[in-house]
């Protein structure tokens, strides 16, 4: 039918075709009725008939093509090896040729690719004709490699992505999913792919959240996000799950993102209780703090003596709390704790110094206690006692006992090389820490006394179970 607006061309039959079609009228109407381009060969393979769809395609008229043998048509341009080929399997059988791909450049539309069909009509006291008719499918198979370019791409693109995907159908059986899937859940393509959502690993999947996700919410709102459910696996064991969904309505599919937020739930229960901890031990510090501030003032008549006794005392408390932070487990070895002090205060380890003792972990509550009475024993050391004197010499010691309610550790301050007047000194703040804070905090027992050549410090209190020997050392 010719379309509004443009002339309308009827089919074209050359005059030597009277002898080929019979019925001209009749044959000329099919012919041009017809959408695709179509020749009417004769015997010898020339033009006696081309509908305009032919014209049209090929950018032809009737004079160069009606008359002329097909092989000739456009200068030779439908010399086509293939066509050839087609057309002698014509000729040499009663039969047909259907869907014969064609892939030919024309100077006029350039590369084409045609599904050529062809039948041989053989009738009684005339002459045979082959009516050849060419499907263009350029386009379709331009198109064809678009979308599989584009699934391929897809495909690619969705296996890049860390994040676990399905691709479903309307009917929630699965199309497609990516390696990231595979790996993760620990399952196959084959046990996979084509089946039911609910059926994936034995049935793992057919949990209730996710068939009200898929079922009732997603086709009332074509997408959900961040929909978190739990759920044991037989493999992976539980996992904490957000479902992403979108409903993809032009191509009747679902996609549907899957991300394991288990270790990220882990760690945020973790980080809360680190923040817990962490409070409390500010709290703890601001009040041990605030307690040597007034302590500290009551012993001290000027500012300076103050500032002087406080700065000591705080960083003092810094030390210990840079080995908590710096400690793995949160426990600080008592060695260090020692160490640290002496060396804070002037004290060198073999020369005028000797620590002993077994490997002991202090909870951050012990640590702190513990590196203040060390402080406040260095301090006074080296004032009064063993580090002012040309050869004064502290030794420290511990061990740990076996009780029947646990262990206790028992530790040892010894200076030697001091000439301890005969009255004794005056019991300062130190003092008071050393020998009844400290006591009171760790539930133990503290005693100072001075001996003839310097001081001795007796400090005994039980270990709780976190509070565990690590190696002897």
């Amino acid at each position: 039918m010719a379309k509004p607006g443009h002339a309308h061309r009827p089919a074209a039959v050359s005059p030597a075709a009277t002898d080929v079609l019979s019925e001209h009228s009749l044959t000329s109407a099919i012919v041009e009725t017809i959408v695709e381009p179509l020749l009417v060969l004769d015997g010898g393979l020339r033009v006696v008939a081309a509908n305009p769809a032919f014209y049209r395609h090929f950018k032809v008229e009737p004079a160069e093509t009606l008359d002329h043998m097909i092989l000739s048509l456009g200068d030779g341009q439908w010399n086509i090896a293939s066509l050839r080929r087609l057309l002698g399997e014509v000729l040499k059988k009663d039969s047909k040729v259907t869907e014969f791909r064609v892939e030919h450049e024309f100077q006029s539309i350039g590369e084409r690719v045609m599904l050529l069909n062809a039948n041989r009509m053989r009738r009684e006291g005339e002459e045979d004709a082959i009516l050849l008719t060419i499907n263009d499918i350029t386009e379709r198979e331009r198109l064809r490699f678009e979308v599989e370019g584009e699934r391929d791409f897809a495909e690619k693109l969705i296996d890049s992505i860390r994040e676990s995907i399905l691709v479903l159908g309307w009917d929630l059986r699965v199309h497609y999913a990516n390696q990231s899937f595979y790996d993760h859940f620990v399952v196959s393509k084959k046990e996979t792919e084509g089946v039911f959502v609910w059926e994936l690993g034995n049935g793992q999947w057919n949990i209730a959240k996710l068939r009200t996700l898929l079922e009732r919410i997603l086709p009332e709102q074509n997408s959900f996000d961040d929909y978190e459910i739990e759920h044991d696996f037989e493999i992976i064991g539980r996992r904490t799950m957000l479902l992403n969904a979108r409903r993809l309505d032009h191509l009747n599919l679902i996609l549907l993102a899957i991300r394991d937020v288990t270790e990220e739930r882990h760690n945020e229960v973790r980080q809360k209780a680190l923040m817990g901890e962490l409070q409390h031990r500010v709290k703890n510090i601001l009040g041990k703090v605030r307690s040597m501030a007034r302590q500290t003032r009551k012993r001290h008549r000027s500012l300076d003596e103050f500032m002087e006794a406080f700065d000591g005392r705080l960083d003092a408390l810094a030390r210990t709390q840079d080995l908590l932070l710096t400690a793995p487990s949160g426990a600080v070895q008592l060695r260090e704790i020692v160490v640290s002090e002496l060396e804070a205060g002037g004290a060198e380890l073999g020369l005028n110094c000797a620590v002993d003792g077994p490997a002991v972990a202090l909870s951050p509550r012990d640590a702190q206690a513990m590196g203040m009475t060390v402080h406040e024993l260095t301090t006074n050391a080296a004032k009064y006692g063993a580090l002012k004197a040309v050869k004064g010499r502290i030794d420290i010691s511990w061990r740990l006992d076996r009780t029947t309610v646990g262990q206790h550790l028992k530790f040892g301050w010894r200076e030697h090389g001091v000439k301890v007047d005969d009255v004794a000194p005056v019991r300062g703040f130190g003092a008071e820490v050393i020998e009844r804070s400290l006591a009171y905090m760790l539930g133990g027992s503290a005693r100072l006394t001075f001996a003839p050549d310097g001081a001795d410090y007796r400090l005994e209190f039980p270990l709780p179970p976190a509070n565990t020997v690590k190696h002897d050392g």
